[in-house]
């Protein structure tokens, strides 16, 4: 069983807790279908090692995602990508998604937005539709 390489960003300077920024990056690793069902993570400790953050912050993103379904922990196996996470339907869906957001992203440019710009957009918007 081969390990996956997993590419990754933490910005410990965001502002964004590091266990969360984390979670986020598997979840999105996973809808992005770079993740698969059954497929096996780094150890907590290589992954720790390769990011720079503490292996008590990779552990505790593991037993998260674990509780959550998305990841699978087997004890002295390894860490694997759930059954039940990343369907191919969600997947088709975010890869719609992913083609408008790189529209998004071409059309904030050409008005010469930053990415805080269109962020805070998209947060603002995002609000007003859930209090639609």
């Amino acid at each position: 069983m081969r390990t996956k390489d997993v590419s990754m960003n933490i910005d410990k300077s965001s502002g964004i807790p590091v266990y969360v920024q984390f979670e986020e990056q598997i979840r999105l690793l996973i809808k992005r279908g770079i993740l698969t069902n059954g497929d096996a993570l780094p150890t907590v400790r290589s992954l720790a090692v390769e990011l720079g953050i503490n292996a008590n912050t990779v552990a505790r993103a593991y037993r998260d995602l674990q509780n959550q379904g998305v990841l699978r922990l087997e004890r002295g196996v390894g860490t694997f990508v759930a059954d039940t996470a990343g369907r191919p339907a969600e997947q088709s869906v975010f890869k719609v998604l992913e083609k408008k957001v790189g529209e998004v992203i071409r059309a904030a440019k050409e008005a010469n937005l930053t990415a805080s710009e269109v962020s805070r957009f998209i947060e603002l918007r995002w609000k007003e539709e859930d209090h639609a």
